[in-house]
């Protein structure tokens, strides 16, 4: 097996990401099979070792150090103690007043000196590098989606502030000064630049997406290259590619330590995300092999870097980031083997003068094209399992504005120093100007070709996860078949065809499906019915639901709203996306209608609220604003619950994103289910009924 130590990497991050997502009890049988698996590949002397060494390595790893770092700090939830705590650089504006919400690092418990970190969404502080004491109730983190990430980034529990607070002197650690030079760096960059403009180039220079609008995230999201507004592996190599010129150099070495140095600041200046830590490690690695003239692998350092990474916290691969930029690179690296194939069997090797230009101008378009495609699809499974949105013209977006990134990063560069030799030195200020103006123009053109991506037809595309995820799986195997026969490259067009028929397939099964999505405030969410690419808000709540319901559908294909239903009691002035807005407050005391593709909604409007009901003749789902008091009872299937609930509903089950409704004690015979984020309900009609990401809450 070639690159064993790329594959035990690999392996190794793999097996962690598995233990942290299977239940405990299954971890000890999986390491018993794997340390077999391990015995026999050592006693045949099997070329597929490095790969249960990997395997085996990574799920004892997770199981010793979550045994010995994580299960004695766990163990605290449930008390309340005196902490001592140091605001970390992720704090946020909380919901309360005078307070912020974040991560804090714990240093004393009860007197007694301890390093973890917890999460709070409330405390006294104003800014990061704070160090109080006071008194916190310890829980267990919330098993919601953020719990993975969370752990990831080594939180382990979550603290709610109960009072006792006393100030303490403000941390003196360097990540706190490098913060608050981030700080002043993305306030310089935004003072010169246009407002919109100003967030973009500190989110792309500096990882700073505090002032980045909405519209340019969604933007950028929609073209499918929303990865150039995190700080990654990619601004890394273009920043301190700056100070390459080469091994002939005079002073090759000392610009290796230039180059190290530059990374390393870089790196620490950023918050050290993962994917950047990740490609710091791989381009530290890189030097090092350049100081001694040795040659260099690089999906041979991404498997030492992903070890690295899984050593110092196992959740580590749980990461988003760590997913995506290990995909990226796998799909860069398929590229190149692709590239080096080409170059070896595309005619005219020999060719000379003008054919030798245009033969190395098509292959070098055909490697930027395949390099793009690529690397989309190795990220593929990982957009969607985390239900994230993907691009269809992502291929495009890339080509069209990667190239602009390094003239946008060094242009940003370029004013901050200005800015800064402008104070000694007055004839600096001009430059500065001229050096703003150049980069407003640049990022505008920018911004342009990014927003006309956004707007092509199939820029969003929302895929069935568990449908995808099937065929993903499916396509691998055959392409792992293939290889080991000897033909992957007639993997390609049968891996097409396959792709293309199981898109056709996949339309076919989704036709005429209903998704309900529960969106917005926890306890009143509005519902989103969307059906063959056209939605039906039912509407309750405030501008934040408003927000979520727009957000959700930018997320999910972008569906056409045909038509809001706005249930709420007192309707305030909010602006709408639909032409056609029926307000329930103001009609008949009971009517029906026919939305979308077969399905009825039926509508009853009282004095103290009204509620809608969805059907197909044989399911009923209902929402219900305020508390509608009917003459006779309404038999549901499932009610999606707000604040309390009624007796002129009667539900089989009850769907709610409330975790802990004031109702709760109230439900009889039926069945709840919580759902954190986005529960939903797959309506196929005349057939079936299912709930979706919600788990059944367990009544006493």
């Amino acid at each position: 097996m070639k690159r064993k130590l790329a594959t035990l990497g690999l392996c190794f991050a793999g097996a962690e990401l598995f233990a942290a997502n299977m239940p405990p009890l299954v971890l000890v049988p999986a390491a018993a099979l794997l340390l077999l698996l391990l015995f026999l590949s050592i006693a045949r002397r099997s070329r597929y070792l490095p790969l249960a060494v990997g395997a085996a390595a990574g799920l004892c790893w997770f199981c010793v150090f979550s045994f010995m770092a994580f299960r004695p700090v766990r163990a605290l939830a449930g008390q309340t103690a005196s902490c001592t705590v140091t605001v970390e650089t992720d704090a946020a504006t909380a919901y309360q007043n005078g307070q912020l919400r974040g991560t804090l690092t714990v240093t004393s418990l009860n007197g007694r000196a301890c390093y973890f970190k917890m999460r709070s969404n409330g405390f006294p502080a104003q800014e990061p590098g704070e160090t109080f004491t006071a008194d916190f109730a310890l829980t267990d983190l919330p098993n919601d989606a953020y719990r993975a990430s969370r752990l990831s980034r080594g939180i382990l529990l979550q603290g709610e502030y109960t009072g006792g607070y006393h100030a303490g002197e403000n941390s003196r650690a360097v990540r706190f000064a490098l913060y608050r030079l981030r700080q002043n760096a993305s306030a310089l960059l935004r003072r010169w630049l246009p407002r919109d403009l100003g967030g973009l180039e500190a989110a792309m220079l500096l990882g700073d997406k505090a002032t980045l609008p909405d519209a340019v995230q969604d933007t950028f999201r929609a073209a499918g290259i929303s990865h150039l507004l995190a700080v990654s592996g990619l601004h890394l190599a273009l920043l301190c590619g700056l100070f390459s010129f080469g091994r002939r150099r005079r002073f090759y070495r000392p610009l290796i330590l230039l180059r190290a140095a530059v990374a390393v600041f870089y790196m620490l200046l950023t918050g050290l995300p993962v994917s950047v830590l990740r490609a710091g490690i791989v381009f530290l690695l890189v030097l090092l092999g350049d100081w001694f003239y040795q040659p260099i692998d690089l999906l041979t350092l991404t498997g030492a870097a992903a070890v690295l990474l899984g050593l110092q916290n196992p959740y580590a691969p749980c990461d988003i980031g760590f997913q995506l930029s290990f995909c990226a690179v796998l799909g860069v690296q398929a590229s190149a083997a692709l590239g080096s194939w080409e170059e070896t069997h595309c005619p005219g090797r020999d060719a000379e003068g003008i054919k030798a230009q245009l033969r190395h101008a098509g292959l070098s378009l055909l490697s930027a094209v395949q390099t793009a495609a690529l690397a989309s699809l190795a990220t593929l499974p990982v957009l969607v399992a985390q239900g994230l949105t993907t691009s269809g013209v992502g291929i495009l977006a890339n080509l069209a504005t990667v190239w602009m990134l390094q003239p946008a990063l060094v242009l940003g560069l370029a004013v901050l120093a200005l800015q800064i030799a402008a104070i000694p030195l007055g004839f600096a200020a001009p430059l500065a100007h001229m050096a703003s103006f150049l980069l407003a123009v640049w990022l505008r053109v920018f911004y342009a070709l990014a927003s006309w991506c956004a707007a092509l037809p199939l820029a969003r595309l929302y895929l069935p996860r568990e449908y995808t995820l099937l065929v993903l799986a499916l396509l691998g195997a055959l392409a792992l078949a293939y290889y080991a026969a000897g033909k992957l490259r007639w993997f390609l067009p049968v891996g097409a065809a396959c792709a293309v028929m199981a898109v056709m397939l996949g339309v076919q099964l989704q036709k005429g499906v209903a998704t309900l999505a529960l969106v917005g405030t926890a306890g009143n969410p509005a519902v989103v019915c969307v059906q063959d690419g056209q939605a039906v808000v039912l509407f309750r709540g405030g501008e934040a639901n408003l927000r979520a319901v727009r957000s959700y559908l930018a997320d999910h294909g972008a569906a056409e709203q045909v038509l809001t239903v706005d249930l709420r009691r007192s309707a305030s002035d909010l602006s709408f996306d639909t032409a056609e807005v029926w307000t329930a407050q103001v009609m008949d005391a009971y009517s029906t209608h026919t939305i979308l593709n077969g399905l009825t909604l039926e509508l009853y409007h009282t004095s103290g609220g009204n509620l809608a009901v969805i059907g197909d003749g044989r399911t009923h789902i209902a929402v219900m604003a305020g508390n509608a008091a009917l003459d006779a009872p309404v038999a549901v299937d499932v009610l999606c619950a707000a604040g309390a609930l009624s007796d002129s509903v009667q539900p089989v089950s009850i769907l709610t994103t409330a975790s802990s409704p004031r109702w709760l004690d109230q439900a009889g015979t039926e069945r709840v289910y919580y759902g954190q984020d986005i529960p939903t309900l797959r309506l196929r009609p005349g057939r079936s009924l299912q709930i979706k990401e919600a788990q059944r809450v367990a009544l006493q």
